[in-house]
C-alpha cells in the first residue's frame, strides 16, 4: 500500500486506482512475529527444472516492502527474500539478483520516467490497477501466455495459473484480458482501539453500529480523551460509502468493458453518464455524515497531505494518547515492535442503515477497503521499457526468476516474515491474527470507487475532501470542485484511450 505507512519506501502514496485496493508500504519495523528461525533457514522445496537460457548477469528487482537487508531509515530488517534469491543463485551460477533499495519521492513517476528511458527495473512492484489503466501501455510484460503454461518450480503443475487464487487473478486482469502482475498478498483495514481508554470512558464493548460509534466518540470526548486519529484517505472511506450506496447499480457501473471488477473504462463511462458524479445525490451524500464523525478526530492534520500525519498518528496511538486509530492489517505487528503497554482491540466499519443515512442499502461493506494490492505485486518490464532485456537470453532468465518467486512456498515465506499482510495463494497460511484477511481474498470484490480513470483524480479528490473535513470549504464548493475534477478525469481518459468508446456504455 502498498502500504501507506509511516516508514514507507518513498513517499509514493498509491491512489488505489482500482476498486477494493489498498496500497500500504513498509510497516514500521514490523517484526517477524511467529515466524521462527527454523522456517527462515529451511531450504525451499523445489521440483522441476529451470528454463535454462544460458544467460548470466544481473537481474534487478524492486521488492517494495519485502526488500531484504535494507539500509533505508526505519526500514524493516528482513532476510527471507534474500534467502530465496541466494537459493536461486545457487541453482543458477552466474545469475545475480540485485534488490533495489531506494527512496522514491514519486514512485509512479519514477516508473514512467525509467520506462520511457528504457531503464526500468527487470522486476518491479506495481499495483494491477496502475499498470492496467494508469501507466503507459507496453511498460510491463503481459503474463497471460506464461500463466497458461506450467511453472517448473511447482510440482505437478499443469498451468501456472492453477496454483493462483482465482478471485485475485480475475480481479487483477486488465480490461483487454491481459495480466501484468504476479499477485501474492492481501491487505485490509479496521478501527483499532485502546481497551484501557475505552474502559476509562465507560465503553464496555466495541461499536457495531453507527449510533454506537457516535456514542463512544462522545463518551471519549467527555472523558477528555482524544477520540481518533488515522488515515482519512478519501479513497478508503469513499469505497465504504459508495460501495454501500451504489450496490444496486454495481453491475451497471462495472459492466462497460465486460471484465470482472470496476475498470478505468467502467469508471470513466459511469462518470460521463452522471452515475458516478455529483449529479447523483449519492456521490456527495456521505460527506456531511462522515464529517460528523471526523469532527471528533484530532483536527490538526485534516487539511494537510496524508503523509504529514502518518508517523505522528501511529506514535500517538502507540503511546496511549489516542483512543482509536483507523489503519490497516500491518498495525498489530507494528505496535508489537513499538512495545505498546495496553490491550489492543479492533472493529470493522459499522453497517449503515436508513436511520443513519437515506442512501443506505443494507450492504455489508466492512471488507471493501482492502484487497490484493499490498506489497507482493510484481510486474516484469519489457524490451520497450528496459533495454537490458534485449540481451540474448535475459528475458527468459528474468521470467524464470519470476516463476521461481511465483510459488506458494516462496509467497508464504516472504509475506509471513513481514507479518503485515496475508498470503492469498491456495496452500498458504497467514500469521496468527491475519486469517480474516486471507479469507477475504477468496470472496467477491464488488467495490465501487473512483480514482482509476485519471492519475490526477485521486489527489484532487483527497485535497478537496481534506479542505471540507477541516472546515476550509463548504459542501457546495466541494461539490462544484469535485464535478470539475470528474469531468477532467473523463477527458484525460479519453485522450489516453482514443480507441475506446465509453459513450457506448454511458448512454
Amino acid at each position: 500500500m502498498t502500504p501507506k505507512s509511516p516508514a514507507s519506501r518513498g513517499s509514493h502514496r498509491s491512489h488505489d486506482p482500482v476498486p477494493n485496493t489498498l496500497s500500504r508500504r513498509n510497516a514500521v519495523k514490523a517484526g517477524v512475529g511467529g515466524l521462527g528461525a527454523a522456517m527462515l533457514a529451511a531450504p525451499l522445496a523445489r521440483s522441476g527444472g529451470a528454463q535454462d537460457a544460458g544467460w548470466q548477469g544481473e537481474i534487478t528487482f524492486y521488492a517494495q516492502s519485502y526488500t531484504p537487508n535494507s539500509a533505508l531509515p526505519n526500514a524493516n530488517q528482513l532476510k527471507a527474500f534474500q534467502e530465496v534469491a541466494d537459493a536461486y543463485q545457487t541453482e543458477h551460477p552466474g545469475v545475480t539478483i540485485k534488490f533495489i533499495d531506494e527512496e522514491f519521492t514519486d514512485y509512479l513517476q519514477t516508473v514512467r520516467v525509467k520506462g520511457a528511458g528504457k531503464e526500468l527495473f527487470d522486476i518491479f512492484w506495481v499495483q494491477s490497477g496502475e499498470v492496467n489503466g494508469v501507466l503507459p501501455r507496453g511498460i510491463a510484460r503481459d503474463l497471460t501466455a506464461d500463466y497458461n503454461t506450467p511453472n517448473p518450480y511447482i510440482e505437478g503443475n499443469t498451468t501456472w495459473k492453477d496454483a493462483m487464487n482465482e478471485t485475485v487473478l480475475a480481479y487483477t486482469t486488465a480490461p483487454s484480458g491481459a495480466v501484468y502482475v504476479l499477485d501474492g498478498d492481501f491487505v485490509g483495514t479496521a478501527f483499532f482501539y485502546n481497551t484501557e481508554l475505552f474502559t476509562q470512558a465507560g465503553i464496555t464493548a466495541p461499536p457495531t453500529t453507527w449510533p454506537e460509534l457516535f456514542d463512544a466518540c462522545q463518551k471519549l470526548k467527555d472523558a477528555g480523551i482524544t477520540v481518533c486519529e488515522g488515515s482519512f484517505d478519501v479513497s478508503w472511506f469513499g469505497r465504504h460509502f459508495m460501495s454501500e450506496f451504489y450496490a444496486p447499480d454495481y453491475e451497471t457501473i462495472a459492466g462497460c468493458d465486460g471484465t470482472p471488477g470496476q475498470s478505468p473504462q467502467d469508471e470513466a463511462a459511469a462518470i460521463k453518464s452522471g452515475l458516478l458524479s455529483t449529479n447523483d445525490p449519492r456521490f456527495m451524500g456521505w460527506w456531511p455524515f462522515f464529517k460528523k464523525f471526523t469532527d471528533f478526530w484530532s483536527q490538526e492534520y485534516l487539511a494537510q497531505d496524508l503523509s504529514v500525519g502518518d508517523a505522528v498518528w501511529a506514535q500517538n496511538f502507540a503511546t496511549g494518547s489516542v483512543a482509536m486509530f483507523y489503519s490497516g492489517s500491518w498495525i498489530p505487528r507494528n505496535l508489537e515492535t513499538l512495545g505498546i503497554e495496553f490491550e489492543l482491540g479492533s472493529f470493522s466499519f459499522p453497517k449503515l442503515t436508513k436511520d443513519d443515512i437515506e442512501f443506505a442499502t443494507g450492504t455489508d461493506v466492512s471488507a471493501v477497503v482492502g484487497g490484493p494490492n499490498a506489497a507482493y505485486q510484481y510486474a516484469m518490464s519489457t524490451k520497450e521499457s528496459n533495454k537490458t532485456l534485449e540481451e540474448e537470453g535475459k528475458e527468459a532468465a528474468v521470467l524464470d526468476f519470476l516463476q521461481y518467486i511465483g510459488t506458494p512456498e516462496v509467497i508464504e515465506k516472504v509475506v509471513n516474515e513481514l507479518g503485515s499482510f496475508a498470503p492469498t495463494w491456495p496452500g498458504t497460511t497467514p500469521v496468527a491474527g491475519l486469517e480474516t484477511f486471507a479469507e477475504q481474498a477468496n470472496t467477491g470484490l464488488k467495490v465501487v470507487n473512483i480514482g482509476n480513470s485519471s492519475a490526477k483524480l485521486n489527489p484532487s479528490w483527497q485535497k478537496t475532501f481534506g479542505l471540507y473535513l477541516s472546515g476550509n470549504t463548504d459542501l457546495e464548493s466541494a461539490t462544484s470542485q469535485m464535478q470539475t475534477e470528474l469531468d477532467r478525469a473523463v477527458q484525460d481518459y479519453e485522450r489516453a484511450n482514443p480507441d475506446i468508446d465509453i459513450d457506448s456504455c454511458s448512454g
